[in-house]
Formats: structure tokens, C-alpha cells, sequence
């Protein structure tokens, strides 16, 4: 069987930059983005998201249940991020929330690369694939869709591009608050990740309701939504970022945490990772990002272990600045290791959900890319 080997650098990138008094660009990504992320590493500024199906001008908090530019200090005509542009994107001095550029603070910021703004109409009627209409923009080569929908309030499905199963979904509803709706494919909760989902705005656990995903899993052509508002309110609107597990670039899996290890579990995903998002999924802990731009890689030394230390972290569910030497992990060729023992990533028993995408994929002299699952 023949593989595609995936260039990460070509659809993802994580970079950090250093806000100024001015327009700044952030160049050098190698494409340009249709999905952005920053988040202000030094002080407690909300997480910033943005997509070019959305257009440029209008963001949503990812820590948040806002609606799409919902904080009432913002007008609709303010934007923090000016552009993108064919090497990265260009942040304003905007002063509100979500803040990207404040003079002399530290930024991260995660880009993904779907079809370059072009989008894909599908009216489900005509086509039959689906039963919502949806607008999406697909890329297929690393697994990465951004679908935009109308809610009926009845429970259907919706055509996502990708032409494999999707293993992460995260909805967010536009026009109102609701919290971030998360489906994630693989659990270690219970055996059925359609029945479950997960709250990115909050620190919950896994909890079940077929409201989300009307207990049906995604397919190679379309994902599912029941009738919870967070995902399917009659006449509101949406938007869901869809990942499919592309080899040699994207892993999603699950884990149970080691008994009292601190030199805790391997993960293998089959690459070197360059972002790491991990969640403990049976009771509330909040979500971790951990990557490779922020975290002050350095040789691992303890015990004679070789690795690359991350240490720095941020928790997408909260707005606070970065936090030091919590939650270390070691970045291997093949995958991740967890360092230490707490609740956040590794303790005896606990279960964890992960995300995770590539900085540069193993390939085999024959040509395959060594995977482990």
C-alpha cells in the first residue's frame, strides 16, 4: 500500500512573536493560514480565533461561550487581526479582547492551512450527501476542514469534504452564546466517543448526551449533530473545525495515566510533534497546549534520559499566562512522554484524551510511515 507523505510545514506552523506599538506581520509560516490561534503568553488576555470562511474582521474566544465577536467592548467593524497573507497574517493594535499585540509581550500563535479561502457549497438536497446544506473548505491532503452551517433543530447530517472519518470535531454556535462543543473519536471513558462529548471553554469531563452527536459517529462524507443548541438551533449559525488523523501529521488518541511514574507513559504518534493538546476526560482538568515554539527545548538530562523538555504551558479554557514546570513532557522523533506525575497529564488511572500535529514525519527506507496507535 502507498503513502502520502505529508510536509507539516506546508499546512501547520506554530510561531511566537513579540507585540509592538504597531501594525505587525508574522511572516515566514511557508502558506497561508485559513485557521489562526494566538494567545497572549505574558498576561491574562482571552484566547483569539480566526478563519478565513469567516472572514478576517470577525473572531470568536476560544476560552469562552461568546457569540462570534461577542464581547461588549468590541464593535463589529473592530478587528485585532488586519490580514492574511500569503507567508502568515498581520495583527492591529487593537486594545479590547482578544488582545494580540500588546507592546513588548510574548505571543504563541497555531496556523492551519485548509483551501486557501475557496469554498465548496454543498445543498444536501440536490447532492445527497447530507441533510443540512453546509459550506466548507477542505483540505485533503492533511485532514483539515472549516464547515459553516444553518441549524434546522432537527437532528441531521452535514457534509465535511475530507472524504475519511473525521476523529475531532469542535463546533462553536455564532449569533448566541454557547459553549465550544467538542467531539473527540477516541475515549478511554466509554467505548463509544459518538455517545460523549467535551466542552473546550470549560475544564468538565467527558459527559454523555446524543443531543451532540445524535450518537452517531462521522463518516468519510459527513459528521452528525442532534438538536442541542450548542450545535443545531433552528435559523442560528455555526461553524465546526474538522480534523481527520492524517498519517506521518496528526494523531488523536487516549490514555490511562501511570501508577505514581514520573518518568510516565510514551505516546507514539508516529512523528516528532510540534503541538500537543492533552485533557483529562473522566473529571474536570483543564485543557493543555504545550509546543515546541514556546517551551524552552533543551537537552533532558534527568536519569540519563535524552529527550527535548517541554516545559511551558497555556490552558485553553482559561485566559491565564503562561505556566512554568507543570506538566513537563519529553518531544521524541516518534512521539511524546510524559515527565511528571499530577492530574493534569499522568496520574494512576486517570484518563486522557490527546491531540497532537507533526514537525516532521518518520518515513521508512521503504517508503512508509511507521505509525503507532
Amino acid at each position: 500500500m502507498a503513502y502520502t507523505v505529508v510536509n507539516p510545514k506546508e499546512h501547520f506552523d506554530v510561531e511566537t512573536y513579540q507585540g509592538s506599538s504597531s501594525t505587525k506581520t508574522i511572516s515566514g509560516v511557508g502558506f497561508k493560514p485559513d485557521m489562526v490561534w494566538i494567545k497572549d503568553r505574558t498576561a491574562a488576555n482571552d484566547w483569539g480565533c480566526y478563519d478565513s470562511s469567516r472572514g478576517v474582521q470577525k473572531w470568536l474566544t476560544l476560552n469562552e461561550n461568546y457569540s462570534q465577536n461577542g464581547v461588549t467592548d468590541i464593535t463589529a467593524t473592530s478587528t485585532s487581526l488586519a490580514s492574511f497573507t500569503s507567508d502568515g497574517f498581520t495583527v492591529s493594535t487593537m486594545s479590547a479582547q482578544p488582545i494580540n499585540n500588546t507592546n513588548g509581550n510574548q505571543f504563541g500563535t497555531w496556523m492551519w492551512k485548509a483551501n486557501g479561502g475557496t469554498t465548496t457549497t454543498n445543498d444536501a438536497s440536490a447532492t445527497s450527501v447530507g441533510t443540512i446544506d453546509s459550506v466548507y473548505q477542505a483540505n485533503t491532503t492533511s485532514g483539515f476542514s472549516i464547515v459553516q452551517y444553518t441549524g434546522t433543530g432537527s437532528a441531521g447530517t452535514l457534509a465535511h469534504g475530507l472524504g475519511t472519518s473525521p476523529k475531532c470535531i469542535m463546533v462553536k454556535r455564532l449569533n448566541a452564546a454557547e459553549g465550544w462543543q467538542v467531539y473527540h473519536g477516541s475515549t478511554v471513558v466509554t467505548s463509544d466517543p459518538q455517545t460523549d462529548y467535551l466542552e473546550m471553554n470549560t475544564n468538565a469531563g467527558t459527559a454523555d448526551d446524543a443531543n451532540r452527536w445524535n450518537d452517531t459517529a462521522p463518516t468519510t462524507a459527513v459528521f452528525s449533530i442532534g438538536t442541542h443548541a450548542g450545535v443545531n438551533t433552528n435559523g442560528s449559525t455555526y461553524v465546526a473545525y474538522v480534523f481527520a488523523q492524517t498519517q506521518g501529521f496528526s494523531h488523536f488518541g487516549a490514555y490511562t495515566g501511570m501508577t505514581n511514574n514520573a518518568d510516565g507513559s510514551m505516546i507514539y504518534t508516529g512523528f516528532k510533534p510540534s503541538m500537543v493538546w492533552i485533557k483529562r476526560s473522566d473529571v474536570a482538568e483543564s485543557w493543555q497546549v504545550a509546543d515546541i515554539a514556546r517551551s524552552q527545548i533543551e537537552a533532558n538530562n534527568d536519569a540519563g534520559i535524552t529527550g527535548n523538555l517541554t516545559e511551558q504551558k497555556l490552558k485553553l479554557d482559561l485566559n491565564s499566562a503562561e505556566q512554568h514546570n507543570q506538566g513537563d513532557m519529553d518531544i521524541y522523533s516518534n512521539g511524546f512522554k510524559l515527565k511528571d506525575t499530577d492530574g493534569i497529564h499522568n496520574w494512576t488511572n486517570y484518563k486522557y484524551v490527546y491531540m497532537a500535529f507533526s514537525q516532521a514525519s518518520i518515513v521508512g527506507t521503504n517508503g512508509r510511515i511507521a505509525l503507532a496507535y
